[in-house]
């Protein structure tokens, strides 16, 4: 019996393993992610948790709309990236959103749109967040 338990943590070790190093399949392109701080109504991507992503701006729907810039070769619109709340640089509760499609009325067609919202208030500059693109 302990045999069967060692082999089956031995198995799910290397099917995770497998997971962890495979390559992305959809989207195009390489993955991303980045911890974006509010910082007050002037967003700031957090070094060091920050990886694809060039830079990030205020979007044309004032604090709490978010427009992210993929560095060369990220491809942020054929994937689904998910974004969510981040405590720690964050005032108030909050839903953080990831809005599709990229090319719209708020951010440019190469950039990722992401809004947060504090609970009972709308849009929100307080609300600090994660996001990951595959």
């Amino acid at each position: 019996m302990r045999w069967l338990l060692l082999a089956l943590v031995a198995l799910v070790g290397l099917v995770g393993a497998a997971f962890a190093v495979a390559e992305p399949t959809a989207g195009g392109g390489v993955g991303a992610y980045a911890l974006v701080n509010p910082n007050g109504g002037s967003p700031v991507l957090v070094p060091g948790h920050t990886s694809g992503f060039a830079s990030v701006n205020v979007g044309p729907f004032g604090p709490g709309d978010y427009c992210l810039t993929p560095s060369p070769g990220v491809n942020v619109d054929g994937t689904a990236a998910v974004a969510s709340e981040e405590a720690f640089y964050s005032d108030a509760f909050g839903v953080v959103t990831v809005r599709y499609p990229t090319s719209g009325p708020s951010c440019d067609g190469n950039q990722l749109e992401v809004k947060t919202f504090a609970l009972g208030d709308g849009l929100s500059d307080q609300v600090a967040f994660t996001v990951n693109v595959p």
